[in-house]
């Protein structure tokens, strides 16, 4: 009697995980009922499950965080190895984006901080940490304050700030990750 029970426990237990489903892909594959369709339907792709979007000057995309919708626009993008008197270290530039921010969601306010964090990955195959750079000013390159001196905005505000990133002098692309690491979108540096 205790091995017929200890034997279902077994079977439900194998059961319960497979109807539960696994991280094999198998389990991902769509099912279909041939009498009713006859191709596989498909969720709609999210940022992290396809390239990321390339975002350029003036264009603007919406991205989804845990914070709910937003709108990102590039405002503007430049690399330079001089910024006023300073100059970048040897081998390396300086990369200065300014964004507008607006959220789209209807309550709390959208957190911004990831937007100051990209990854560099350099056209060479080096992949970096941008080093923030403080200190730099022109009007021209630099017009709004950054990312962490503006509030986050609550829904309907927007918010404009500019990053300045020292990075390695080669073409690459800044990849924005969101705080889960969901690939948003990249800007292609060349």
């Amino acid at each position: 009697m205790k091995h017929r029970i200890a034997s279902i426990a077994v079977a439900l237990a194998i059961g319960g995980a497979a109807a539960c489903g696994s991280n094999s892909d198998a389990s991902k594959t769509p099912r279909t009922d041939s009498s009713t369709s006859t191709a596989p339907s498909r969720a709609p792709q999210t940022p992290s499950q396809q390239s990321p979007r390339e975002l350029n000057t003036g264009q603007t995309v919406t991205v989804t965080t845990e914070d709910g919708p937003a709108e990102i626009t590039l405002l503007a993008v430049d690399s330079t190895t001089t910024i006023g008197t300073k100059k970048a270290d040897a081998g390396q530039q300086y990369v200065v984006y300014s964004m507008q921010v607006k959220n789209l969601g209807t309550a709390g306010e959208w957190d911004t901080y990831w937007l100051e964090t990209p990854r560099w990955s350099g056209s060479n195959g080096e992949a970096d940490s941008p080093v923030f750079e403080v200190g730099l000013e022109d009007p021209k390159l630099i017009p709004y304050d950054t990312f962490s001196s503006t509030p986050d905005p609550r829904p309907g505000e927007h918010i404009k700030a500019t990053e300045v990133l020292g990075v390695p002098n080669v073409s690459g692309t800044l990849q924005f990750e969101d705080s889960n690491g969901n690939a948003q979108f990249n800007i292609v540096i060349s």
